[in-house]
């Protein structure tokens, strides 16, 4: 398993080697507990980080305006995950904190292990969770911004987005599944409204 953080590359292996809309397919979400207590490793991932792992882990990350793609090979068993904030890199050098540098890199990697062919894509997050009072329709937000670089950067790799839950005004918690490439999601609460629960 590959975890690489924020501000630097850092590899730590574990003891083990080795588009629709969300809201077009509804499934409840099962009990967070029992998803939680059915795997063995359980992973934070924080902002700037991304994660490529064989080993069966839970992968959780909580997203304002930032994105997070994650990619499966179910041929291969690899998923790989990264949290991105902001979405061009202008020039600095191996900065995960980017759309487009985490996701050329997660790609990368995946292409490195002999995979590419059978890639699901999945795109989540850009929510406009800061009131900015009356902002003009055409200037992009910063999720905006991200979801854009998200797909140009796709596109440019040809891979295809199978399912996104993008934009809004709503934070997202994700639990994303390296073994099967399930993700699940809850959006964050806003304007006193219940969290939604879905799963893909």
């Amino acid at each position: 398993m590959l975890i690489l953080r924020r501000w630097h590359l850092q590899c730590i292996e574990s003891e083990s080697r080795g588009s629709k809309s969300l809201n077009s397919k509804s499934v409840l979400c099962p009990n967070m507990k029992n998803l939680i207590a059915s795997h063995t490793h359980n992973i934070y991932l924080k902002p700037g980080e991304v994660i490529i792992s064989r080993t069966p882990v839970l992968v959780s990350t909580v997203l304002g305006s930032c994105v997070a793609v994650t990619m499966f090979s179910a041929s291969r068993g690899f998923g790989a995950i990264c949290h991105a904030m902001l979405p061009e890199n202008l020039g600095r050098e191996n900065d995960l904190r980017y759309v487009d540098t985490a996701l050329q890199h997660i790609y990368n990697k995946l292409v490195a292990f002999g995979i590419g062919s059978d890639l699901e894509i999945k795109l989540f997050g850009g929510a406009q969770v800061l009131n900015v009072g009356d902002r003009l329709p055409e200037r992009n937000t910063v999720g905006d911004q991200n979801i854009a670089q998200a797909e140009a950067v796709l596109a440019s790799l040809g891979l295809s987005i199978s399912v996104r839950d993008t934009g809004g005004q709503q934070g997202r918690k994700l639990f994303f599944c390296t073994r099967s490439g399930d993700v699940y999601m809850r959006r964050m609460r806003h304007n006193k409204q219940d969290p939604g629960d879905n799963n893909t």
